[in-house]
């Protein structure tokens, strides 16, 4: 009975590969450079806190309790006052050119209205250009407002207390809330980007590279030699894939340790899972790679069908939007992206510390992709040779 596979015309492969691929000085950059480069580039540009929110003010009032309330903001370490202004035009215009956003305007009239127990209006002019960077602007000005207004109440509830000759003693009733956040303490984006940038890179570099393999020996010839040659479709295949599996895996681990200890993410898993994991993620992107190579004649062909793929991908990946967030049928074209998968197995491993007893799923879906992609690739290139 023949072998599936012969153990000689492997080695005979990986020779061949390893020697192509470190013999070119501009693959050994494409595979090795390019992950740390932009693994740096992401870790400091892409920054969705919202912080140095510019803004400036109108105070018609001019009194004490106005500008109590104005220096509530001026405290913040998240606004940063720009300038004063006279008028809602003057404060448009300003929105109008970028330099601030938000303006905020007090009446007249605003401290006595607070003496008196009424409510005190403020006005709020906004910059939604971003829509998500206004969202978050928002809700610290109404924290701020809030803060300011249980102030004033707890001052009226202490004046009472005291004409009631109670000094001192707490008042029953009301709502206390004890804030906890778990996972991501600080709050920061970077610690929920950096693990998921991860995955694009390697998925960018696994299936850049593979997808011009095949493609590249059909332009050079000798892909002719190959065909007569003993070496078996599965065989060139594996061949093919497992030089750069070991490459990207060396690329999972740089990037992860810069990640780690370069940009202070806390990393709470199991690093042996995340290799794991790596390793499925892998192979399903190298088999996209290889299915690319064997539909393309041309390098040319082969990366813009990678680029026609990768940035699909990127998009329905939730690395950017929430899966949750989007429409049934386009949550459905998500289940066979890959990508995915391994964002979500590199987050929780980061962030949560979750193993294989919560990302089962993930990783059973990820590894049946990879083979049935790795299957598609393997008929490919016999009907091609046949």
């Amino acid at each position: 009975m023949a072998r599936f596979i012969e153990p000689r015309n492997i080695r005979s492969m990986l020779k061949k590969e390893f020697r192509q691929l470190f013999r070119d000085p501009r693959l050994r950059a494409m595979v090795f450079g390019p992950p740390v480069l932009m693994l740096l580039l992401f870790g400091y540009a892409v920054n969705t806190d919202v912080n140095e929110v510019r803004f400036a003010y109108s105070d018609g009032d001019r009194t004490y309790a106005s500008r109590n309330f104005i220096d509530s903001f001026t405290a913040s370490p998240v606004f940063k006052l720009y300038a004063t202004v006279n008028s809602v035009p003057g404060a448009v215009a300003l929105l109008d050119r970028g330099e601030i956003d938000f303006y905020l305007q007090i009446d007249p009239g605003f401290s006595e209205r607070l003496k008196k127990g009424l409510t005190a209006d403020i006005q709020v002019i906004l910059d939604g250009t971003d829509s998500s960077r206004a969202a978050v602007t928002m809700s610290y000005i109404n924290t701020i407002t809030a803060a300011y207004s249980e102030d004033i109440m707890k001052q009226r509830i202490r004046l009472s207390v005291m004409r009631q000759g109670a000094a001192g003693r707490r008042m029953p009733g009301g709502v206390a809330m004890e804030e906890r956040i778990f996972f991501n303490q600080a709050i920061t984006s970077r610690n929920y980007f950096l693990p998921g940038v991860i995955g694009l890179l390697i998925a960018l570099v696994t299936i850049m590279v593979t997808s011009m393999s095949i493609v590249k020996e059909r332009e050079s010839g000798t892909i002719e030699q190959i065909n007569v040659s003993p070496l078996r479709p599965q065989e060139y295949i594996m061949g093919k894939m497992i030089p750069f599996s070991i490459v990207a895996m060396i690329d999972i681990c740089l990037a992860t340790f810069i990640t780690i200890f370069w940009f202070n993410v806390p990393f709470q898993g199991s690093f042996l899972f995340l290799l794991g994991s790596g390793v499925v993620f892998i192979l399903s992107t190298l088999a996209v790679g290889l299915y690319i190579s064997t539909i393309s004649e041309t390098q040319q062909q082969a990366m813009l069908s990678s680029f026609l793929f990768f940035i699909p991908a990127i998009m329905l990946s939730g690395f950017i939007f929430p899966v949750y967030s989007m429409p049934e049928s386009i949550q459905m074209i998500t289940w066979f992206n890959p990508l995915r998968y391994f964002i979500e197995i590199i987050r929780g491993v980061f962030l949560k510390g979750t193993g294989i007893a919560v990302l089962w799923k993930q990783l059973a879906l990820m590894l049946a992709l990879g083979l049935s992609l790795l299957l598609l690739s393997v008929k490919r290139y016999s009907k091609r040779t046949a």
